[in-house]
Parts: structure tokens; C-alpha cells; sequence
């Protein structure tokens, strides 16, 4: 394909990067169908205002887990890939010491504070005339340190190579847990918000506890020098913490701006303008969570190769892995972002008749993510370069939009506020990035390779259908419409595979190293 041949070491790395990839996107495609199951069913089971409170408290739980977290699992995929990269196996142990001491102790005050001051919090969060709010605020507190302990987990198992913990942990199990939890409260008639809460934190239990299990386990396969003690293995050095918190304390800032991005609109709704616009809001939202998930999981399996790649100033190769991921997300993503921008008003009905003003949400959303994929996984390959400190300031410069927007707008326009500041924090985060990355490493997404990427899904999954509902606007055509060009697209991806680089994802692996990703 002209200039975007790929060498052969760049071949070799793609091809393991697709193996962890392709997991992934099974993965993910899995706990994009059960999150979206889960949406539907409370908000089948519930009211609007219970739903409204489901939504909220998880959002704040996402937020103070960003918080509490402080970034350890990326700091975990940076350098103990590079750890692995470069050939410094005794570096390992000391680094996951380094993030978890401090993560610990944060994590207790967080907790503790949420016991003790449970009642004006939940006054603030959720207002004061929910009879439920303490109880849910202690439900969170106990949760944020189980969902801390999951993702760390996780993080460091995929700094250590191995993608199938998280594939496994967070996108099988996870979600699974909390739908049969969910269908289990249903079945009891326990349909409050409280109730529907406990319903995530089993699902991060059970993700937490086969993190850490796998942990342990590779762990075992990087041994430490013989001739250390155990708590010299383990012990970080102050060069080892300086290094270690050097990188990932501006990650930590940025990951509670980003988070706040994505969750913090659900709970502005809610303070202004209440829980039943909050649960339509939130329900036309799970919508992307298909394409996000996605997208993530090409991200997920792209950051420990950038970040060798990187170690080691292989940048052409960098520049074609960073090209290659970014059609994989476009092929993956697009179909569902343009279905959702022409189908909105019967998909947003699935949730209910009263769900239905959510779709003009749904629509300003799938358009923007368009764009924002069309990026890549931009934000991974800044970061895994090493340079957190762009990624903080980022983040908190569209996080300052996306509230001050909200804030302005929700008054005003509803909801429909929210999607224009949560669409303008989207395009700040992506396209500032894609100039910085340029600008410092010299390398960008765009090329023949994902031109291609782009032709098929907005012919299939965007003009046709249009010109179709111009035609009949009836559900039954729509689905018809929707098999058929989904049949066409499979046909096109495949005859197109080679020039797509898809030929990685579908070949045989090799025989497994402990280094190499299942």
C-alpha cells in the first residue's frame, strides 16, 4: 500500500498486538451486549427515578475510583512493559509496590470519609429528600476499594503481556455477575435504586478476585534475583518511586478529569434538572458503550507495544502500528455509530416510550465519536510515549468545557445540553492530541489504509439506510436493511483483509512464550 508498508519487526509486533486485539474485541463486543442488557433491564424494572439513581451513583463511583486510583493501572502498563522490554525482570516487583502502597492509603481515607460524612454527601450528590442516599453512599465507599484492586490487577497483567485476565476478568465475568444479579432482584421484586447499586459491586468482587489471582500467578513466571530477601524483591527504591510517580501522578490527574468527562454529565442532569432526565440521558448514552468498548479494547492492546516501541525510538514502526489500530477501530466502530445516528428514534424506544426525547442525544453523540475514532487510539500512544503531562493537561482542559457547557446549557436545551458539552470535551480530547503527537513524535492515523476503513461503513451503515427511510420508515425494513448490509460488510471486510491489515487477527499464533499475549 504504497508508503505504509510495514516492516517486518513492525509485522511481528502488529501481529501480537492483534492477537490481544481480536481477544478483546470479543471481549468487548460480549460486555457491550450484556451492559446494554443491563441498561434495558433497569430500566424495565425500575422507575425513571430509581434508574435516575442507579445511573448517578455509578458515575460517582467511576469518578471517586479515578480519583482513588491515581492512574496505577496505566503507570502498571507502562513500565512493567518496559521493565519486560528492556530486560529488567527485577524492576517488576518494586514498581507494584511503588503504585499500591499510596493507592491503598487514599483509598482508606476515601472510604472512611464516605462512612463518616455519608449524609451530606449523599446530600450533595443526590439531594436531600432520597431516603436511600446514605446507604448508597456506603454501598460506593465499600465498592471503590473492590473496583481499585480490580483494575490495578488487571493493569499489571497486561503490563506483564498477558491480555486474557482482562479480557476474562472485565468484560466476560464482570458484566455476566451483574446481569444475573440483576435478573435475580427482578425476579424478588428488590427493584430499588439501592438494591440495583449492589448489583455492580458483585461484578467488581468477582473481577477483583480473578485479577489478582492471575497476578500472582505470572508473577511467578518473572522470579527475581536468588540472591534477594523478599522484601529486598519487593521494596522499591526512592529512584524506582520518583520514576514510578513522576509519570503516573499527571496520568492520575488526567484520568479524573477524563472520567469526569464521560460520568460527570449524568450526574449534573440529575442535580439540575432531576433523576428521570438523568435515566434517559444515561440510557441514550449506554448506547455508544458498543463502539467504546471497541475502541478500548484496540487501545487496551495497543499501549504495551507503543510503549516498547517507544523504549526503544522505533518510531516508523510505531507511526504503522498507530495507523493499522486506528482502521481496526474504524471497521469495528463506524457500523454502530452511523446505525445509531439513522436509527435513533427506534432504538432509543427500546428502552421505553418515555425514552424516546433521548434521541436527538444519540444522534449528536454518534456523530461526534465518528471523528473521534477516525483519531485512533490518540491519547494511548501520547501517553505510552511518555508524555503523561500533556495527557493531564488534556483532559482537564476539556473536562473545564464539558462543565462549564453543562452548566450553561442544561438550563436551557435540557439534556440536549449535555450532548453538546459531552460532544465538545470529545473533539478536544481527540483532536488537540492528534496535533501533539505530530508535533512530538512525528506520527499520525491517516492514509490510504484508513480511507479504506472509512468507505465501506459510511456507504453500508450510512447512506443506505438513509436513502431507505426516505423510502419506508418501518422497523421490520430497517432490521431487514440492517442484516443484509451487515452481510455485504462481512463479505467486503474479508476480501479486503490483506490491504486492512486483517490478516493478523485471523492467523494461526505461534507457540505461546510467557512474554507473548494469549
Amino acid at each position: 500500500m504504497g508508503g505504509e508498508t510495514t516492516t517486518d519487526g513492525a509485522e511481528s509486533g502488529s501481529h501480537r498486538v492483534a492477537r490481544g486485539g481480536l481477544a478483546n474485541l470479543i471481549g468487548a463486543g460480549y460486555a457491550g451486549i450484556a451492559s446494554f442488557a443491563i441498561t434495558v433491564l433497569v430500566t424495565r424494572i425500575a422507575t425513571p427515578e430509581d434508574a435516575g439513581l442507579y445511573f448517578s451513583a455509578l458515575s460517582v463511583l467511576l469518578i471517586a475510583v479515578a480519583l482513588a486510583e491515581l492512574g496505577i493501572p496505566v503507570g502498571y502498563v507502562y513500565f512493567l512493559a518496559r521493565f519486560r522490554g528492556l530486560g529488567q525482570p527485577n524492576k517488576i516487583r518494586p514498581a507494584l509496590l511503588a503504585g499500591a502502597l499510596p493507592v491503598l492509603c487514599v483509598g482508606v481515607i476515601l472510604v472512611v470519609a464516605g462512612v463518616v460524612f455519608r449524609d451530606p454527601i449523599s446530600d450533595a450528590l443526590f439531594g436531600s429528600d432520597l431516603t436511600a442516599g446514605s446507604a448508597t453512599i456506603i454501598i460506593l465507599s465499600f465498592a471503590l476499594l473492590v473496583a481499585i484492586a480490580a483494575d490495578s490487577s488487571l493493569g499489571a497483567t497486561r503490563g506483564l503481556g498477558v491480555m486474557r485476565p482482562t479480557v476474562t476478568a472485565d468484560k466476560f465475568i464482570n458484566p455476566t455477575v451483574q446481569l444475573l444479579a440483576l435478573l435475580l432482584l427482578a425476579a424478588l421484586g428488590w427493584t430499588g435504586g439501592e438494591e440495583l447499586v449492589w448489583t455492580r459491586v458483585v461484578g467488581f468482587i468477582a473481577a477483583a478476585a480473578v485479577g489478582i489471582a492471575w497476578l500472582a500467578r505470572l508473577l511467578r513466571r518473572h522470579p527475581s534475583s536468588r540472591d534477594q530477601s523478599l522484601s529486598e524483591r519487593w521494596r522499591p527504591g526512592s529512584q524506582t518511586f520518583q520514576e514510578f510517580w513522576q509519570f503516573t501522578a499527571p496520568r492520575a490527574v488526567g484520568q479524573v478529569a477524563q472520567v469526569g468527562i464521560q460520568r460527570g454529565d449524568i450526574v449534573l442532569v440529575a442535580l439540575l434538572l432531576g433523576p428521570a432526565d438523568a435515566a434517559i440521558y444515561a440510557a441514550a448514552t449506554r448506547f455508544l458503550i458498543f463502539g467504546q468498548l471497541a475502541g478500548q479494547a484496540i487501545g487496551t492492546a495497543v499501549q504495551p507495544r507503543i510503549s516498547a516501541l517507544s523504549a526503544r525510538g522505533e518510531f516508523a514502526a510505531l507511526q504503522d502500528l498507530y495507523r493499522v489500530s486506528t482502521s481496526w477501530v474504524m471497521v469495528a466502530t463506524w457500523p454502530f455509530y452511523l446505525t445509531f445516528l439513522v436509527q435513533a428514534d427506534w432504538l432509543m424506544r427500546v428502552f421505553g416510550e418515555e425514552y424516546a426525547s433521548g434521541a436527538v442525544v444519540l444522534q449528536i453523540l454518534s456523530a461526534v465519536m465518528l471523528i473521534a475514532t477516525a483519531c485512533g487510539a490518540v491519547d494511548a500512544v501520547l501517553l505510552m510515549a511518555g508524555r503523561s503531562t500533556l495527557t493531564m493537561i488534556n483532559s482537564w482542559v476539556a473536562l473545564i468545557l464539558n462543565v462549564g457547557l453543562n452548566i450553561w446549557l442544561l438550563p436551557h436545551i435540557g439534556i440536549v445540553g449535555a450532548a453538546v458539552a459531552w460532544a465538545a470535551a470529545i473533539l478536544a480530547t481527540n483532536l488537540v492530541p492528534l496535533v501533539q503527537v505530530k508535533v512530538t513524535l512525528g506520527v499520525h492515523p491517516f492514509g490510504l489504509i484508513t480511507t479504506l476503513a472509512a468507505v465501506a461503513p459510511i456507504t453500508l451503515f450510512g447512506l443506505v439506510p438513509w436513502l431507505v427511510s426516505l423510502w419506508s420508515n418501518d422497523l421490520l425494513v430497517a432490521i431487514a436493511t440492517f442484516v443484509l448490509l451487515s452481510t455485504v460488510y462481512a463479505l467486503l471486510l474479508w476480501r479486503w483483509r490483506g490491504a486492512l491489515g486483517l490478516k493478523s487477527l485471523l492467523r494461526r499464533r505461534p507457540d505461546r512464550s510467557a512474554d507473548s499475549l494469549p
